[in-house]
């Protein structure tokens, strides 16, 4: 066993050697995507704080785990020289989960409030209202002589603390007297990520871990309600260990360890080639419909759980304003001036291979131009499942548009014409959007015709985007590759042929603005563009609020201040009826 692998120099004088090495251990693992999963780890977050601390997720927990390094000390005299470091370990879980049922009440109560989420996406170690999410330790030993490192997980098997005098609540007891205030399989919640820990260190040290476990035992805790706590009489609790090591032991003098034959709850992906390759969903929907509001959020709730996601938007026009508003943990490949579902089809390959190179991601989205059938685009994915793995449709509708007037030709209502039709045909979950903005009847009568287009998909009802993302989560895990409804093959009958939007006279046209623009005459250029504008979108100097998003759709026109950015054009999206109409 030779550490120098992990760090290159010796040990001791600088206080936090056994935080470099973990830090070693982990980037070395990260700097290959497709090993870093294999492992197990399904992302890592070191923390921007001076103290060292991290984030991270692993396979088969749902789960945000955090480390925090709490310092390290050498031996005691007369024993082998060496280092020992001290970790906490935090478990974070998610709102929805029973899991958090079990914590105690302090922690239910910061989780279920708006802060959160950002609070364990900057973990720091350091924050207050995070103790209570604190539940284990992690040891890590290194020798001077750069021949031996053990890591130990330790955790109570149950942590329970028992409520001395109960915790009222109204008439009643929300805990009765002497029974637990929180309840938690602390020890088995830690081990899934001590094995990936160990698995990683066995491929970067080229060799198998000794394995031993240990028990020891402490006084149970009950605390009283004046807020002080103490120990339960006659009560303990059993605090178990797990110890990997690799060369010489590390153990203590005194220590009682048990051979193990290997680490329990060892990630072994059923199949190491396909589960390293990235999930790409394709985010699709009609003119003005949402997309972008909705993927904004979407991201948000994904990054706050170390989810980290990138995005390939698409748009028809040359303005990369969607790309624009993606801002933060999130990194954006733009294809524009073209639709990906046909003149822009050889080029999401190369699109695709410089995202996933730039970022270690474990799933992308494409968000598609207004105008692209996902029937073109699944067909293309075929092609391209050497690097990435086709995953949801996610068609974003929106209900104003759709509760509007039934198509003037055939008297049908919208979403049976073109497009619109073809995206929500295809679509394995669709979000109805702007659903706030029509009566509860109108959102009833329209929920039951999309169910009669596409009884298979989800649709989730959304207010600014907004959705309840853990049923987006339940679904994708439900319905695996294959049992996608985008995924079954279509057989087109005779004659038929995939709508495009060259097929249904789509067109862009560009405008600039010499200077800032009144909100009124942009109205009456949007308003003399004619019936056959679809969308339009820019970031253009409106005279007296000063640089705005702009928004237009189903015939709604909406500023939003951008005073950070830079103007572009004002795309506009539709069907002329002459070429000089727009």
């Amino acid at each position: 066993m030779q550490l120098k692998k992990l760090l290159p120099r010796p040990l001791g004088g600088s206080g936090s050697d056994c935080a470099s090495l973990f830090t070693s251990l982990i980037m070395a693992a990260h700097l290959e995507r497709s090993r870093a999963r294999s492992l197990g780890w399904r992302g890592v977050r070191p923390s921007a704080s001076p103290h060292p601390s991290w984030t991270c997720r692993v396979a088969g927990c749902d789960h945000v785990f955090g480390i925090r390094f709490d310092g390290e000390e050498q031996s005691p005299a007369g024993s082998p020289l060496r280092l020992r470091g001290s970790f906490s370990l935090f478990v974070f879980p998610q709102t929805e989960s029973p899991l958090l049922d079990m914590f105690p009440l302090a922690a239910l109560r910061f989780a279920l409030s708006p802060a959160y989420d950002e609070a364990v996406r900057d973990f720091s170690g350091n924050q207050p209202e995070l103790e209570p999410f604190c539940l284990g330790a992690l040891r890590l030993d290194a020798s001077f002589a750069g021949d031996a490192l053990a890591f130990t997980l330790e955790a109570p098997a149950r942590r329970r603390v028992v409520a001395a005098d109960g915790i009222a609540a109204g008439d009643g007891w929300l805990v009765a007297p002497g029974a637990p205030e929180c309840d938690i399989p602390a020890f088995s919640l830690f081990l899934r990520l001590f094995a990936v820990l160990v698995g990683t260190a066995e491929q970067e040290l080229g060799e198998n871990a000794a394995v031993s476990r240990g028990a020891t035992s402490a006084p149970r805790l009950c605390f009283h309600s004046d807020g002080t706590l103490g120990e339960c009489p006659g009560k303990r609790e059993t605090i178990l260990n797990i110890t990997a090591a690799f060369g010489p032991s590390q153990a203590l003098d005194g220590e009682a360890l048990h051979p193990l034959r290997a680490v329990p709850a060892r990630h072994r992906p059923e199949n190491p080639d396909n589960r390293s390759l990235p999930v790409l969903h394709v985010l699709t929907g009609f003119l003005g419909a949402g997309k972008t509001t909705f993927l904004r959020r979407w991201l948000d709730f994904l990054h706050g759980r170390e989810r980290y996601t990138g995005v390939i938007q698409n748009e028809f026009g040359n303005v990369e304003l969607d790309a624009t508003l993606m801002k933060g943990d999130t990194l954006v490949e733009a294809l524009d001036e073209g639709c990906v579902c046909c003149s822009l089809a050889d080029s999401l390959r190369p699109g695709l291979e410089r995202i996933i190179a730039a970022m270690p991601a474990e799933q992308f989205v494409l968000e598609t131009t207004g105008l692209a059938n996902p029937s073109n685009i699944m067909d293309a994915l075929k092609d391209l499942r050497d690097i990435v793995t086709p995953g949801l449709v996610v068609t974003v509708a929106d209900a104003l548009d759709l509760c509007g007037a039934p198509d003037a030709e055939n008297s049908s209502p919208p979403e049976n014409a073109g497009i619109r039709r073809a995206q929500l045909r295809k679509a394995d979950v669709i979000i109805l959007n702007k659903s706030d903005m029509v009566s509860a009847d109108a959102l009833q009568d329209l929920t039951r015709r999309l169910h009669a287009l596409n009884d298979k998909a989800l649709l989730l009802p959304a207010r600014y985007g907004n959705i309840p993302f853990a049923e987006l989560d339940a679904w994708t895990d439900a319905f695996r590759e294959g049992r996608l409804p985008s995924h079954a093959p279509q057989i087109m009958r005779m004659g038929e042929q995939g709508v495009t939007h060259v097929e249904e006279g789509y067109q862009a046209r560009s405008l600039h603005p010499d200077g800032p623009i009144s909100r009124n005459a942009l109205a009456a250029l949007l308003r003399d563009a004619g019936p056959g504008l679809r969308r339009a979108k820019g970031i253009l100097a409106i005279e007296g609020e000063g640089v705005c998003i702009v928004q237009y759709a189903a015939g709604r026109l909406e500023l939003t201040p951008a005073p950070d950015e830079t103007t572009t054009d004002l795309v506009l999206i539709g069907i002329p009826k002459a070429e000089a109409d727009l």
